[in-house]
């Protein structure tokens, strides 16, 4: 079997042997063109019948032994072709085709793995989002969830809450000094969220801060009915007892927040 390529720039197909592959590390330039190009990417081997020298190249390599290229210009010998002109060029056609079939194989095998990946990671990413998009996916993201050790959070989105109303009331018949906090917070999205806590601040006659905290949402619930989630298009009463007896408060600020 003999070794033969092609040139990319003019298309003629030379013979080559493995010391010529070696020399250097495949690079060759061409002996119609003389373009350089590396032979081992169009590198295919055929029968040894199918080439024959041509008495006027035979005659040109031999006039020029003594005129032997540098390793940088080093030139494959061409072959003629003649007769087995179809067979050859067939031979080296099938291998582009081959070539180009396993390529495209392998760019749709990374294409499709880089789908994948994506995907995974866009489910991962968004698992929130798309289970308040598209609500029937819940279980399979649960699923997705248990398998990579996640959760799926409810959401935050403290825009769409509001604090309908408040009111902070002293009641001496309940017991002295003791505060009376009422408040009612509405959920006006569409889809569940996560319970927000509440940052109460007292003030004095000139609202100056005496003292403030943070009330999480099992401070402010019924825990016998905790929820665990904001039901959507929902709203939520609180009432909760403070002692004054100590801060002798005037006035109070009262917001809702995402810690």
């Amino acid at each position: 079997m003999a070794l033969v390529t092609r040139c990319p720039g003019c298309n003629s197909i030379f013979s080559l042997t493995i010391a010529e592959l070696q020399a250097h590390d495949g690079k060759v330039q061409c002996g119609q063109c003389t373009q350089l190009f590396d032979a081992l990417v169009m590198l295919i081997t055929v029968p040894e019948s199918l080439i024959t020298k041509s008495p006027l190249e035979a005659k040109v390599t031999q006039a020029n032994k003594s005129k032997l290229p540098s390793q940088n210009e080093l030139t494959p010998p061409a072959f003629s072709i003649q007769d087995q002109e179809k067979e050859i060029l067939a031979a080296v056609d099938q291998f582009d085709v081959q070539s180009a079939r396993k390529t495209s194989r392998h760019w749709l095998f990374a294409s499709l793995l880089m789908i994948f990946i994506l995907t995974v990671q866009g489910i991962y990413f968004y698992r929130t989002e798309l289970s308040i998009a598209i609500p029937g996916t819940r279980p399979f993201l649960e699923n997705y969830c248990a398998l990579l050790q996640c959760t799926i959070k409810s959401p935050k989105h403290i825009a769409l809450l509001s604090l309908e109303s408040s009111d902070l009331q002293a009641n001496p018949a309940h017991q002295p000094g003791i505060l009376t906090l009422i408040a009612t917070i509405r959920n006006h999205a569409p889809f569940p969220q996560e319970l927000p806590a509440l940052l109460l601040t007292f003030t004095d006659m000139d609202d100056q801060t005496l003292a403030s905290r943070l009330l999480t949402a099992h401070d402010y619930l019924d825990k016998e009915s905790d929820p665990q989630v904001f039901a959507a298009n929902s709203e939520i009463d609180i009432k909760l007892y403070f002692d004054n007896s100590d801060l002798n408060a005037m006035g109070y600020r009262l917001l809702l927040l995402y810690p």
